[in-house]
């Protein structure tokens, strides 16, 4: 058991520390990088950064999700929005950049390990109830 209780929190920190300096250079470079090998993902990202808002909005939620993971305060909560980012990047690797991918995919192995853990906090919202 205290083999879990070290793996879970190595994972949990890392995580946690790789979500925070991740959101901290989106703010300071401004965005993703801007060429690809892929000229569907280059257009892609560049479409996001051109909205404006979207950057920095990813950024500051990375931020708050990592140091939620840091804390370990409101841990389901943050698993809960972070697992949508965690699924993006899946998705935008699978499809649009495969050989890169690497990364997106233990982040997102991360991320579900960490929800597997915390799943007696989501019991609640897992049982199927009828509101009155």
């Amino acid at each position: 058991m205290k083999n879990n209780n070290i793996l879970y929190t190595m994972i949990r920190l890392f995580l946690g520390i790789a979500m925070i300096g991740s959101g901290a250079m989106m703010l300071v470079i401004s965005g993703f990088p801007t060429e690809y090998e892929n000229a569907t993902a280059t257009l892609y990202m560049n479409a996001m950064e051109e909205t404006v808002y979207f950057v920095p909005f990813l950024a500051i939620v990375k931020i708050i999700c990592g140091l939620a993971f840091v804390s370990k305060r409101f841990m389901p909560l943050a698993l809960i929005v972070f697992i949508s980012i965690s699924i993006n990047m899946v998705a935008f690797h699978l499809f649009l950049e495969p050989l890169t991918g690497v990364p997106a995919y233990f982040i997102f192995a991360m991320n579900v390990y960490l929800m597997v853990k915390h799943l007696p906090d989501y019991r609640n919202l897992l049982q199927a109830k009828r509101l009155n």
